[in-house]
């Protein structure tokens, strides 16, 4: 994957500074997701970050989110528009992008929402295509065909 970037003329640097801005993404989210079965789905939960380290846990995914988001874009002017026209990979592809795209628009939800119940779905679902990416991604670097 870093060679492929490299060859499409991206900085040695980009490769690394995308996995690790999803890597904050992913860890940052997993960690909040006690916080949402506790006050979105008031389940009982043996721990959720609170104070101090739901607020940095939370400064750090929206940070890291809106890197990726950038760094996506950057993927999208080169490196996706090169397969798709080469014909590689378009379902995984297309699959990365189109979570992308529903974690962005249902990030800002999360703010300015205040019906509880739809925030709950909402939240729920920013949760579950946030999970769901990184196989996503799996799948398109390990997968040729699709």
């Amino acid at each position: 994957m870093l060679d492929k970037f490299r060859q499409q003329g991206y900085p040695a640097a980009f490769a690394p500074l995308l996995i690790s801005a999803a890597a904050t993404v992913l860890l940052t989210g997993l960690a909040l997701v006690p916080q949402l079965l506790t006050f979105q789905w008031e389940w009982d939960m043996p721990w959720t970050p609170s104070g101090l380290m739901r607020i940095l846990l939370t400064a750090s995914h929206v940070l890291g989110g809106f890197l990726l988001v950038a760094l996506v874009g950057a993927v999208w002017i080169v490196h996706a528009r090169a397969g798709w026209l080469r014909q590689e990979r378009r379902v995984s592809g297309s699959g990365l992008l189109l979570s992308i795209t529903i974690l962005t628009i249902t990030a800002p939800l999360l703010l300015y929402v205040s019906h509880e119940t739809s925030l709950t779905w909402i939240a729920t679902l920013h949760a579950l295509i946030g999970g769901l990416l990184p196989i996503i991604l799996l799948r398109h670097v390990l997968l040729r065909n699709l």
